[in-house]
């Protein structure tokens, strides 16, 4: 029986610095099967000779030279032309243990898991575990679509890893129609409600086996995720999400997570007239989303909730402040 193959898809922009490591952390990997696809997303620096450097010393080593189009944009031109059987996301200033791909086909197999969710440590630039970033209370676990909701909203600070692309490893059909959003920040979030429900099954692991490296450069270090409207977003696309799905209590929950947000106008740049744009959308969005739980609940409040969303947010904030 041939051995299954792995698609390992690493973005590269201005990542000198850590690419070497983080390649080399892939192709020293036990399971050796690997379709490894770096894709230079435009960098500016010695990443693309870098890149191609690579993939004449190893000959599963595949190179995208692209234009520069952002994280998302660059892990679906991966998933474009990957041919694996399992896919792995890694980024390029990140490294690998070095049996982690063996250790996580083995569980998948173990349990016939559409998804292996394996843990991480965070490390300082010099390749140094932070401490105080290592998620030590996740176990080895088995969990079911309706079984990781319960997990993840109960996890506090450790939701991260649930969310983030990087420490999966997925059946290849997850990823046959489903791609990141592009132009977003939290393309994670985006895509992890519809990548669950097209599970039958995922299981956990608590191995350490994703080094997350922190520095000024890395998405850990954006800033607030509420100073940004795609958490606003997300957040709205999560709300109809567990609105289809019936949980019309947990939607409202998310709904009002991203009106909280949406008020905290000080937070945006809207120095564009696109930006204001995208954020009275937004605003009109809630009023939307309220108006659709309205209906599927026949509660009269959230429907006068709707209205008032309508009239805008400080018309719904004067509401609040009376109501309480």
């Amino acid at each position: 029986m041939p051995m299954p193959k792995i698609s390992v898809i690493i973005p590269v922009y201005k990542v000198e610095r850590y690419l070497d490591a983080c390649v080399a952390s892939v192709t020293g990997q036990t399971y050796t099967n690997l379709e490894i696809i770096l894709v230079d997303d435009g960098s500016p620096d010695r990443c693309p000779a870098m890149c191609d450097a690579w993939a004449e010393k190893d000959p599963r080593i595949r190179v995208i030279h692209r234009k520069n189009g952002g994280l998302s944009a660059a892990r679906n031109s991966g998933l474009d032309v990957c041919t694996g059987d399992y896919i792995t996301f890694v980024d390029s200033d990140d490294r690998l243990e070095l049996d982690i791909m063996q250790r996580a086909l083995d569980r998948q197999q173990q349990k016939n898991a559409d998804i292996v969710i394996f843990n991480y440590i965070c490390t300082n630039e010099n390749d140094e575990p932070e401490p105080e970033s290592v998620c030590t209370a996740i176990c080895d676990a088995d969990i079911t679509p309706e079984t990781f909701w319960p997990h993840f909203f109960s996890c506090g600070d450790q939701c991260s890893y649930y969310v983030m692309a990087c420490n999966k490893l997925c059946k290849a059909e997850l990823f046959r129609t489903r791609r990141f959003a592009e132009g977003k920040r939290y393309e994670d979030m985006f895509l992890l409600p519809g990548l669950i429900d097209s599970c039958k099954y995922i299981t956990c692991m608590g191995y350490q086996g994703y080094r997350y490296t922190q520095h000024s450069g890395s998405i850990m270090s954006q800033g607030d995720p509420r100073s940004y409207l795609d958490r606003s977003e997300y957040l709205l696309e999560w709300t109809a999400h567990f609105a289809a799905k019936g949980d019309t209590l947990r939607a409202e929950g998310l709904l009002n997570d991203a009106i909280d947000n949406l008020t905290e106008k000080d937070r945006f740049d809207l120095s564009t007239q696109e930006q204001q744009a995208r954020y009275r959308m937004d605003c009109q969005a809630c009023a939307d989303a309220y108006r659709d739980l309205a209906k599927r609940t026949g509660q009269r409040s959230m429907l006068l909730r709707a209205v008032l969303l309508r009239l805008g947010l400080p018309v719904y904030r004067t509401f609040l402040k009376h109501k309480i």
